[in-house]
């Protein structure tokens, strides 16, 4: 007969953090849901500096492994490996990058950066922009930024635009001190051509964007659209105007490395992974509410059509007499502008309000279809998957925050 488990038996896992952002609180849940799932683990979180003299005392008290969740210097970083446990590493920092830091051996998570600029570049291509810029983080060599620029640029490129204006920012000593970084900022706001749309690799640097819009007296989104990444309530919510942002899905991820860290402490000799953690959606908010288009009837008629789509009985008679032209000239010019017909940007929209609600929403198919304009559930369905190549339901799961068995089996490592 197998011996029963006892208290003294559980995995004693230790959270090392200095602070909760979303995207780590959220890789966090994965992991505590594979820990109800598969354990129980007896967690312990650690969030300040005040550990690491102790850290040496862990195994005393039956520490069997670490979740490495914050920035550590390349010292912290040596206890944590000194301590001799199985540790796997949440927020990945940028000197993890190098074989020499001693964390670097380890399981880790990293965001797809590659997915999240091409994410961002076609968010701005399909509103009609002709300028773009980035903004990178304070560190212009940080590796997260560095690639979400790169693919940024390389999609804009592919979309038939070479151009991407790039914020250096000012001295390096200046750049962590924001009321001296930011006339340097505005300065260069000041100079873009417009309208014009912006990409920065996070929501804290894109509020800061849109603070020294707002004090350089720049129009958001009229003059300058802002894009952020993380989707964190905190800072899109209490931006003025609200911050547009790329939601990411952390959960998975979590709950991936999490499973990881299970079999090291079960005596598993694995070799590193790194486990992605992929883009979603563009959650949209005010800070990109506008499209670039020069021909004032077509942008007329465009935000008619975003007002008004959720209406079954919108058609192209309609529109051409609220914006004053015929329906010929209407179809001529909206074309030309937009490089689709009005019928096709119509589906266009409630479409992208379909995806939004599967993925944001657990309303029925039946209330999202009759809410979004479409004649039946049927109808959009075939619509749905014509277009995106997936069912509904299966773009609900693979969206939805809440990790499903799915989603974690997509969750699958990548190999550095």
């Amino acid at each position: 007969m197998a011996r029963l488990k006892t208290h003294t038996d559980l995995p004693r896992v230790v959270i090392l953090t200095s602070t909760i952002v979303k995207g780590l609180s959220e890789m966090l849940q994965g992991v505590l849901e594979y820990a109800r799932e598969h354990g129980p683990w007896r967690i312990y979180q650690q969030e300040d500096r005040l550990w690491m003299p102790r850290l040496q005392d862990l195994k005393q008290w039956g520490c069997t492994g670490i979740i490495a969740a914050a920035h550590h210097s390349p010292e912290e970083a040596a206890v944590i490996a000194g301590v001799g446990v199985p540790v796997v590493v949440l927020l990945q920092p940028h000197a993890m990058r190098r074989r020499s830091y001693p964390l670097f051996r380890y399981p880790c998570v990293v965001w797809d950066s590659a997915a999240i600029g091409r994410m961002a570049a076609a968010y701005f291509v399909e509103r009609h922009y002709e300028h773009f810029a980035f903004v990178g983080a304070v560190d212009p060599d940080t590796y997260w930024s560095r690639d979400r620029l790169r693919t940024y640029r390389a999609a804009l490129r592919e979309a038939g635009h070479r151009r991407c204006h790039v914020y250096r920012s000012c001295h390096e000593g200046d750049a962590a001190d924001w009321a001296i970084e930011r006339p340097h900022m505005e300065t260069w706001l000041k100079e873009l051509p417009r309208p014009i749309a912006l990409f920065a690799p996070n929501d804290r640097r894109g509020r800061q964007v849109l603070d020294a819009c707002l004090d350089a007296e720049i129009a958001v989104p009229d003059e300058v659209a802002v894009l952020g990444v993380d989707n964190d309530d905190w800072i899109c919510e209490a931006s003025v105007p609200t911050l547009s942002s790329v939601r990411c899905n952390p959960r998975p991820a979590g709950h991936a490395i999490a499973a990881q860290l299970d079999r090291m402490m079960r005596g598993e000799r694995l070799k590193k992974h790194e486990y992605l953690v992929e883009p979603v959606e563009v959650v949209t908010r005010q800070s990109t509410e506008w499209t670039a288009i020069a021909d004032q009837r077509v942008a007329q008629a465009l935000s008619y059509i975003r007002f008004n789509a959720s209406n079954p009985g919108l058609r192209v008679p309609e529109i051409a007499r609220t914006i004053g032209l015929s329906r010929r000239a209407t179809e001529i010019r909206f074309r030309s502008a937009t490089g689709r017909t009005v019928r096709e940007e119509i589906e266009h929209v409630r479409l992208e309000r379909v995806r939004a609600l599967l993925a944001e929403s657990d309303r029925r198919m039946a209330d999202i279809a009759r809410g979004c304009g479409f004649a039946s559930p049927t109808h959009l369905g075939r619509i749905f998957r014509e277009r995106y190549g997936v069912t509904m339901g299966r773009f609900r799961a693979e969206a939805h925050p809440h990790p499903s068995p799915e989603e974690r089996r997509r969750a699958v490592p990548h190999r550095p």
